[in-house]
């Protein structure tokens, strides 16, 4: 959270702002010039309600002009969202195309024909942008303002814009510049955050400027710190702390949701829904802006790992991905010379037994979690998530009984998806 005297400081020292704004137009001016993501054909226009969690990222992100059409959908069609100051369409489009270009970076120092970025690309980043708005859909809105949904969707594409591919502990490890610069607590998310303010004060999009009224001063520096927070709490090794803070909540989440509805709905469920949404209900009223912060970051969470609470196929999709990702990982620590990260060394690492592992000791109670807080939305992935595990423990018995590896499932994204492509060993 930032502090209230620095707050202060935000709201009248706008000559603050003025050279914040002027170093990150110096810092993102060394970047070369990116071609600019046209609008696709307005006649072809996806429905911003039929953005949900059985959408196919994959599909959706295969183009450029596919990407672009989600994003419009999202933030500049009629139903959208609306970012605090409400910047144009092409400030907007803007916005996406250099945020977009980010992911497609290669980081010095790091073997790419060896490290294979194949899960942490830009459909990646889809995916979980279009997630945590089916979070929200689901009813998860009621619990935040109407900008405050807003800069949440917008935090989930931009939450591993400055990913490498590897771990912050390789990164650590091998005293990247990025350890040097950043430390170690949560390294890659920092960098993202960076990027990601940088990138609005660029645009001059949730900067505030002089003669702005007091209460929108407020909203973009609130919009600012959720976006901040957000993406820092992706960090997967802050998920136990984050578990043990939501828990806490769990109680005046419930309490404001009684609070909304009122005395003609007490014995609906205790999570919200889709049907809060319908009745227009305002949660968000009874809740301070800290505990809107923390919710909203666990659902970015939720988001970020959502593939085992996905469809199968999704799932089994997603989990080929990261994996491959990992295994990239231990054959460059492998030809460092270092140790071989966990799940990371192909030859002795068994994909089932590596997936039912993260299953039942991370997202069962993340999942569960959830189901407390948003009942549809929560329940609609721990279901798949208990089927998803019961195929993965058939897959593992089969491999026991016949003695025979599983076989990677390994369908990468598109190039303009964010693969880097090369040829990887599935097996």
């Amino acid at each position: 959270m930032i502090e209230m005297n620095v707050l202060e400081r935000m709201k009248t020292g706008l000559s603050v702002w003025a050279f914040s704004l002027a170093v990150s137009l110096v810092w993102l001016g060394g970047c070369q010039p990116q071609e600019e993501v046209q609008s696709p054909d307005s006649t072809d226009v996806i429905a911003f309600e039929s953005l949900g969690f059985e959408s196919d990222s994959f599909e959706l992100s295969s183009t450029k002009e596919s990407q672009l059409k989600v994003f419009e959908t999202l933030f500049i069609g009629k139903d959208g969202y609306r970012i605090p100051g409400d910047p144009g369409p092409a400030r907007l489009r803007a916005f996406f195309s250099d945020l977009r270009e980010s992911y497609f970076r290669k980081a010095e120092g790091l073997d790419y024909s060896i490290v294979g970025k194949q899960y942490h690309t830009f459909t990646h980043a889809m995916d979980v942008m279009i997630t945590t708005h089916a979070l929200l859909r689901s009813g998860g809105a009621v619990y935040f303002s109407k900008s405050e949904q807003a800069v949440l969707v917008l935090a989930a594409l931009g939450h591993d814009s400055m990913h490498t591919g590897v771990s912050n502990a390789f990164l650590a490890n091998t005293k990247h510049p990025y350890f040097l610069e950043a430390g170690p607590d949560s390294l890659q998310e920092k960098r993202s955050v960076k990027h990601v303010l940088g990138l609005l004060d660029k645009h001059e999009m949730l900067v505030v400027e002089e003669g702005m009224g007091e209460a929108l001063q407020d909203e973009i520096i609130g919009a600012r710190n959720l976006i901040e927070q957000s993406i820092l709490w992706t960090d997967i090794s802050r998920h136990k702390e984050q578990m043990e803070k939501v828990t806490a909540l769990v109680p005046q989440l419930n309490d404001s949701l009684t609070k909304a509805r009122g005395s003609e709905r007490q014995d609906a469920t205790k999570g919200a829904t889709a049907a809060d949404l319908l009745l227009q209900m305002k949660a968000h009223s009874f809740l301070s802006e800290e505990s809107r912060v923390l919710l909203g970051s666990f659902l970015l969470h939720v988001a970020d790992i959502s593939n085992p609470g996905r469809d199968w196929a999704t799932c089994e999709r997603w989990a080929g991905l990261v994996m491959n990702e990992f295994f990239s990982q231990g054959d460059l620590e492998k030809k460092l010379g270092l140790p071989v990260s966990m799940n990371c060394d192909r030859s002795k690492v068994l994909v089932p037994f590596a997936q039912i592992g993260f299953g039942k000791f991370v997202i069962r109670d993340l999942y569960e979690l959830l189901s407390q807080t948003l009942d549809s939305g929560g329940n609609y992935l721990l279901s798949n998530f208990e089927n998803n595990q019961r195929k993965w423990q058939e897959i593992e018995e089969e491999v026991k009984a016949s003695g025979k590896p599983y076989s990677i499932r390994f369908e990468p994204p598109s190039k303009e998806g964010g693969w880097f492509g090369g040829s990887q060993d599935s097996e």
